[in-house]
């Protein structure tokens, strides 16, 4: 992961972006979602999610306390998490953010399929610069 990133930096998902939320426990949600495959500590999972670590820390204990995250392992001092796949609420997310992403997606090739049917027709530029 880029040492770099910070909030301004990272772009928002279509979870993100469907909802236009900026609460941090959803954003936490929606890097752990997208990246469900990996645990992370928990300075990983701020930056991946586009917070400060206060923030992270903030609202951390509600996270872990509803069981939507889950400690995997320890790697030196750091603690690695990940989501909880087993929690019911969390599979409604996952759930809610494939149905978000299909959605775009369908979105997406019925408006190719206008722009391609519009240019055979006319054999002209869509856009003019």
């Amino acid at each position: 992961m880029d040492q770099n990133t910070s909030a301004e930096d990272k772009e928002e998902t279509l979870f993100l972006k469907m909802f236009g939320i900026k609460s941090p426990v959803i954003r936490i949600l929606d890097f752990l979602m997208d990246n469900k495959a990996y645990d992370y500590s928990k300075t990983d999972i701020a930056k991946g999610a586009g917070i400060s670590r206060t923030t992270l820390f903030s609202v951390w204990e509600n996270l872990e306390s509803a069981g939507l995250v889950r400690e995997t392992r320890e790697v030196g001092r750091a603690k690695m998490y990940k989501l909880n796949l087993k929690n019911p609420v969390v599979l409604k997310f996952i759930e809610l953010d494939n149905a978000i992403c299909d959605q775009y997606a369908s979105q997406i090739t019925a408006q190719e399929a206008i722009t391609e049917s519009q240019g055979d027709k006319t054999n002209q530029p869509l856009i003019s610069v």
